[in-house]
């Protein structure tokens, strides 16, 4: 027997804010889907806009940048550092090269070493993480990972 799928939700805000709470939006979330069209999910994770590609160009062309990047840095919570995503993983290109992050192999910010036939356990965790304006979005507010927010209140 095939075990229950899971639905899960990913919920990005419509522009250039930091998203609510997610345990704030879920209830919400839950109850219009089911209402409405008879959905139900077992999750819903927020995840921060981050100012690369497309949303940069909208930034860019809105002329929001300035002002979206301000709000990152000023939304700076210091207790997302130890759980975003770049902190415990990796990301891995088709051709072995390593990235922090999903956002930096976009912007091709490899690591040091770069192939993943070079990383062991100890590089993952001695590497010098590069960062760039982007990473705001990962510390603001609750914080930004794969998973959603990181720091519940």
């Amino acid at each position: 027997m095939l075990p229950a799928l899971q639905l899960n939700l990913v919920y990005n805000p419509g522009g250039a804010f930091l998203p609510p709470s997610q345990s704030a939006i879920e209830a919400d979330f839950r109850q219009a889907l089911r209402n409405q069209y008879g959905i139900r999910f077992n999750k819903l994770f927020t995840i921060t806009n981050v100012p690369i590609g497309r949303f940069l160009t909208f930034l860019h062309e809105s002329g929001n940048l300035d002002r979206y990047m301000q709000r990152l840095a000023n939304s700076f919570n210091p207790a997302t550092v130890e759980a975003i995503m770049c902190r415990n993983q990796i990301s891995v290109a088709w051709d072995g090269q390593v990235y922090d992050c999903d956002f930096n192999q976009l912007l091709g910010l490899a690591c040091t070493p770069n192939q993943i036939k070079d990383f062991t356990p100890e590089t993952l965790r001695e590497r010098e993480i590069i960062v760039h304006n982007h990473c705001y979005a990962c510390t603001a507010g609750a914080g930004s990972s794969c998973g959603g927010e990181v720091v519940f209140s």
